[in-house]
This record gives C-alpha cells, structure tokens and sequence, in this order.
C-alpha cells in the first residue's frame, strides 16, 4: 500500500512544484549544460517504453552531471558511471559502450529497478529543466525519468 500510495502522491506532487515555480522550462543544450552541473539529482519517477515502473521507496537512485561530460550515480543497488553529451540544439545522447557499474548483487525487486533505470537512460536524448525538477526523456516520450534536485523537496 506504501508502494501504491507513493505511486501516485508523487508524481502529483511533482507536478504541483513545477506548476508553482517561477522560471520556465529549459531546454539543455551544450550551452547551459553547467546548469546541471554540481547537482545531485534524485530519481522520483520512470516511464520505460511507455510503462510505468514502480518505484521502490528503498530504491535510491541518483544521477549526477560533471563538467567534463562524465556521469555518475547510484542505481539502487550500484554505482555507475558513463559519459553523456549535449548538443547546440539540446540533443542528448549517451556516447561509449554503456554505463560501467560496481557489481553487488541486491534484492530482487531492487535489482529490477536498477535494470529499468540503466535501461532507460540511454534511450532519452533531451533534458529539461522546470523549477527544481528535471526531466530526461525520449523525443516520442515513451521513455521519461523525472528527478528532483536533493534537498529540494
């Protein structure tokens, strides 16, 4: 019921913060990328290929952005680290062999979840910004992770 509960709070709260902030969205592009930088970004919701994965309250995910285009974060169980790029007109993409993680082996349910969020970062290729929110997704949508800045609830 936790699980359930927090399904659909947050999303709904996510929504009303972006809905109160002041500036409006911002694309990401090679030019603004330092406004990801120096941020840790906290993973609150995921779509892969247009379901619905339910998020874990135990499932710590973040994702952070440095300015030599490497990236780095924990998925759940692992840390994990790759490379992401941005170009002038705000695509996107994940260059390289994928993301190389640590190899701890974890519950089931969290390791599923660490799955889905390696799995779907690679397929967004824009990143927006609104308030304290981020969003990476697919250009068709399918695919959209949402974080929000920690300790910016």
């Amino acid at each position: 019921m936790k699980t359930l509960t927090w399904t659909v709070l947050l999303p709904a709260a996510l929504l009303v913060a972006c809905a109160t902030t002041s500036s409006p969205p911002t694309l990401i592009t090679s030019e603004n990328a330092a406004k990801l930088h120096n941020r840790q970004w906290e993973l609150k919701s995921i779509t892969l290929d247009g379901r619905q994965i339910v998020m874990d309250v135990q499932a710590n995910m973040t994702l952070a952005f440095g300015a030599d285009g490497k990236v780095t974060g924990y998925a759940a169980v692992n840390r994990f680290n790759g490379t992401c790029s941005f170009s002038p007109n705000g695509r996107l993409s994940w260059p390289g062999p994928g993301f190389i993680t640590t190899r701890k082996a974890g519950p089931p349910e969290l390791m599923e979840k660490e799955r889905a969020y390696l799995e779907a970062l690679p397929k967004t290729d824009r990143a927006i910004l609104v308030g304290p929110a981020l969003r990476l997704q697919s250009e068709d949508e399918s695919t959209l992770l949402t974080f929000l800045e920690a300790g910016k609830s």
